[in-house]
């Protein structure tokens, strides 16, 4: 199963260094890259849009959302894809 996110408006590369850049918009990146815009670091984060874990069933090992359906999950971050 094949699921392609549409883009976005903010998909362009700023034109100015970054301080990071982080590979990957999972939960690893993504917590990676919010601590470090909490450090008041410039970051951005490159991803494919393709979500890999498209067909699991539930989200685990994620704290705040342990064992959460991986639809509802999805539909709440706002990458429902159907």
């Amino acid at each position: 199963m094949s699921v392609r996110t549409s883009a976005y408006a903010s998909d362009a590369l700023p034109g100015e260094a970054v301080d990071a850049a982080v590979t990957g918009g999972g939960a690893a990146g993504l917590n990676g890259a919010l601590m470090l815009a909490r450090s008041r670091r410039s970051v951005v984060v490159i991803d494919s849009g393709t979500p890999r874990n498209a067909p699991a069933e539930a989200v685990h090992a994620l704290p705040a959302t342990a064992e959460t359906d991986a639809a509802l999950a999805a539909a709440q971050s706002g990458t429902a894809t159907a």
